[in-house]
């Protein structure tokens, strides 16, 4: 738990380095740092902590969002099979959170769950697949609609993302059929 928060405090300090420090090589070594970090294991619960801070400003938000968009597009394979739900459940939690912005975060968020959904079996969003489980999350809350919406908009446009780890018959077999009902 202390290497986490040590984590987090350094991507803080990276980020205000990276948009603040007048020296241009202390705000390059600042980027460097934090691409490398983007690789690394601590970056899935870093990212997500931070997303869930309620005192995480708009440049540790847009970092960590693109941060946790680009670990489920490309390092799905680091996470545990049970990692799914709880991944499931935050990444939901945060689009509810972003619904009405900042608009950047929330496209961000909508992107790394339509990734999600390329990377596991229908079933696992219950009967009818994420199309289906969407469908009843906008019925069941339409105060989140604008966020529904444009989840249901980069769908498609991430079932052809070419850098996600999932098979290419997992992507067209198990997602497709369910957009193509709905």
């Amino acid at each position: 738990m202390e290497a986490q928060a040590t984590a987090t405090a350094t991507v803080k300090e990276a980020l205000a380095a990276l948009y603040h420090h007048p020296d241009d090589a202390i705000r390059t070594a600042a980027d460097r740092w934090l691409q490398e970090f983007q690789h690394t294991l601590d970056a899935w619960q870093v990212a997500d902590s931070l997303l869930h801070d309620e005192s995480s400003n708009l440049e540790t938000l847009i970092f960590c969002s693109q941060t946790l968009r680009s670990k489920v597009q490309r390092d799905f394979e680091e996470l545990p099979s049970e990692a799914f739900r709880s991944l499931q459940d935050s990444l939901y939690v945060l689009l509810k959170k972003f619904n009405k912005g900042p608009q950047k975060v929330r496209t961000q968020i909508c992107i790394a769950i339509a990734a999600l959904a390329v990377h596991v079996p229908v079933e696992d969003w219950g009967a009818g697949g994420i199309v289906n489980w969407l469908s009843d999350e906008m019925k069941a809350h339409p105060e989140f609609i604008p966020g529904f919406l444009e989840l249901l908009i980069v769908l498609p446009q991430n079932e052809g993302y070419h850098h996600c780890v999932a098979p290419r018959t997992m992507r067209h077999a198990d997602l497709w059929p369910f957009v193509l009902r709905a």
